[in-house]
């Protein structure tokens, strides 16, 4: 991590540079404040927004082609008996941080053996953010979830839309009283939203 970065509007950064401290500005889009200090998670220029004391980074533009062993984010928006689609809205490279990106991908849903296929037992529900990576890339998409980084990011109940928070290692419902289950990143509920979902 670099140290703090000049008042200049427009500067340029990189994810993990430090922008500012947390007593000058609240942290904005593709910014997060971590021990008193807000810095970038995408590579871009700086903004600030005097009126509302925020500091964000405006992403530089770049096209990425997704490859094998990204790591991507995305919102499953249809589930069926063996498969979830996924709209993929970011890929997370080292050199690049979180690069927003515009496409389709599928899940597998794994079974136990010998059970039949259904939704309702599987990880994720529609409307959940996902983290997962790339397991192939050639015709379509195909996105892995499981892995202690990789799974559900943020969910919403499935009865009142509330979002749902970790509950001594479940996810629960502080309006229902309800738990649900799903497959959950290990950092769950401690992941910025990212782009428009």
């Amino acid at each position: 991590m670099e140290s703090v970065k000049s008042d200049a509007e427009g500067t340029v950064v990189l994810p993990g540079d430090v922008i500012c401290t947390a007593e000058e500005y609240l942290p904005g889009e593709n910014t997060v404040e971590n021990n008193g200090l807000i810095t970038a998670l995408v590579s871009g220029t700086v903004h600030r927004d005097e009126k509302s004391l925020t500091v964000s980074v405006i992403p530089k533009k770049v096209n990425v082609k997704i490859r094998n062993g990204d790591v991507v984010y995305g919102q499953i928006v249809k589930v069926e008996q063996r498969f979830a689609d996924v709209r993929i809205v970011g890929v997370y490279r080292n050199d690049l941080g979180l690069v927003p990106v515009s496409a389709e991908g599928v899940i597998r849903i794994l079974q136990p053996h010998g059970r039949q296929p259904d939704t309702t037992g599987a990880p994720f529900l529609i409307g959940d953010l996902v983290r997962g990576k790339v397991i192939r890339s050639n015709h379509e998409i195909e996105i892995s979830i499981y892995g202690k980084r990789y799974g559900v990011i943020r969910s919403l109940c499935s009865r009142c839309r509330n979002p749902l928070v970790m509950k001594n290692s479940v996810l629960y419902c502080e309006n229902c009283e309800r738990v649900e289950m799903r497959k959950v990143a290990d950092d769950y509920g401690n992941v910025l939203k990212f782009g428009d979902v």
